[in-house]
């Protein structure tokens, strides 16, 4: 590897490894909660809709 290529990922690596810290991380979390959390309960609720649905077509009642 070359002396520019080994600076070149030196420096990438230390911009990393500054660039993310734990407040940085969680505070990107905190903002993307909002959406996770209902998008949890449509993949739930949407389950147990096609179970319901699957069973209903050969008379069951499964839930």
């Amino acid at each position: 590897m070359s002396e520019t290529a080994a600076a070149g990922m030196t420096n990438i690596i230390s911009q990393l490894t500054t660039g993310i810290t734990s407040a940085g991380l969680f505070g990107t979390v905190a903002e993307i909660i909002p959406f996770v959390i209902p998008m949890i309960g449509f993949a739930f609720g949407y389950k147990v809709l096609r179970k319901a649905v699957k069973g209903a077509s050969k008379g069951k009642a499964n839930i």
